[in-house]
């Protein structure tokens, strides 16, 4: 089919640890939650019982948008399905990729949920990484009555608490596991962070712009290079596709056209020292947040990078760096780190934010 196809298209080593979920999605072109959802409370009023079941009996177009690729599909308030996975560059509008996506469904699609990369604030949305603009409007002219537009990561915040083993790939060993806040980051078009707060709440900000630190002076050196070429070295600047180019340029020299070309073809040892460097530096962004969030239940890693080289942070020094806070050595010891393997986390955690906010509505 057209979705094996497209999913085929993907790393082997991205579904690593997920292979019960995936065969489910390619069988049937469904994506089930890792447990059931809990029933209504149905000593509520019969009325808004009612208003409540119609909400939740949509369907419900969800689309994780990217700055090179967008993921769209189909939930009905119990699965997800009809999965299509696009180039960006096939379309010159988001408005026209809907538009040819809703086009060929045969269900009568109501409303509308979008993950995007981008700061999500008001009506009209402006993209970093891509040069598409559009608004809530817009979007509801193709033909929804109701849209939601969260930023990319805010909606991986909401899947978080329902990762289980089948969606993750742990890097090292925790000394405990516990139930808390969790956090996420993930290095891509660009750098991507939010986080769970234990309570039921979902949080997202920029923090891919926070400025990249050092551990030692040969850090201190990259950091500098990186900072005379760009201004400001924040950590998206070394954390992310365009990232992997730029800090393998501040620390050999050599220009290279794609991240592909270091972290998918370690054959050399200065791509096997920029690679190393590059989840040196992830191992000390992760700690940030995680200081930062609280986020005892875990760190997680999304993103188009490290899930399609698990491997690759498994061999490395990232747990070591995670770990390595002098006085809080121990409360980061206790802390877990997980790849996530879920392919579809961005649709996943729409479908969960859409069952949160048809149950917001009673």
């Amino acid at each position: 089919s057209g979705l094996a196809q497209r999913l085929n298209a993907f790393p082997a080593s991205q579904y690593q640890g997920s292979k019960k979920r995936f065969a489910t999605l390619m069988s049937c072109q469904s994506y089930p939650f890792t447990e059931r959802r809990k029933p209504l409370i149905f000593q509520i009023h019969a009325v808004m019982l009612r208003i409540n079941m119609q909400q939740k009996c949509k369907n419900w177009l969800i689309a994780d948008v990217g700055a090179t690729s967008s993921r769209f599909a189909i939930y009905d308030g119990q699965v997800i399905s009809a999965v299509e996975i696009f180039r960006n560059d096939d379309f010159n509008s988001l408005e026209t990729l809907a538009t040819h996506y809703v086009s060929r469904r045969e269900r009568t699609l109501s409303a509308a949920a979008m993950a995007v990369a981008a700061p999500i604030d008001g009506n009209d949305v402006q993209m970093i990484n891509r040069n598409w603009t559009f608004s809530r409007n817009s979007i509801a002219a193709v033909g929804f009555n109701e849209v939601r537009i969260l930023n990319d990561f805010h909606a991986i915040a909401y899947a978080l608490p329902t990762f289980g083993d089948d969606d993750r790939f742990e890097v090292g060993t925790a000394t405990q596991y516990r139930r808390g806040n969790i956090a996420v980051l993930g290095p891509g078009s660009g750098l991507g962070m939010s986080a769970w707060i234990a309570g039921n709440a979902a949080m997202c900000g920029e923090g891919g712009h926070i400025t990249l630190s050092g551990r030692d002076a040969r850090e201190d050196e990259i950091i500098a290079k990186l900072r005379d070429r760009f201004g400001h070295a924040s950590a998206e600047r070394a954390l992310s596709g365009p990232g992997i180019v730029a800090l393998h340029e501040a620390m050999h020299g050599e220009l290279l056209t794609s991240p592909e070309e270091i972290a998918g073809n370690t054959d050399t040892d200065i791509k096997r020292a920029t690679m190393a460097q590059f989840y040196r530096f992830l191992g000390s962004a992760a700690a940030e947040l995680a200081l930062i969030a609280g986020a005892i239940g875990g760190i997680y890693i999304a993103g188009g990078i490290v899930p399609s080289y698990t491997m690759g942070i498994a061999n490395s020094e990232f747990r070591e760096r995670f770990e390595e806070k002098n006085r809080y050595r121990d409360y980061m010891a206790a802390i877990p780190t997980y790849v996530i393997t879920d392919p579809v986390p961005g649709l996943t955690g729409l479908a969960a934010f859409v069952d949160r906010d048809s149950s917001a509505s009673l």
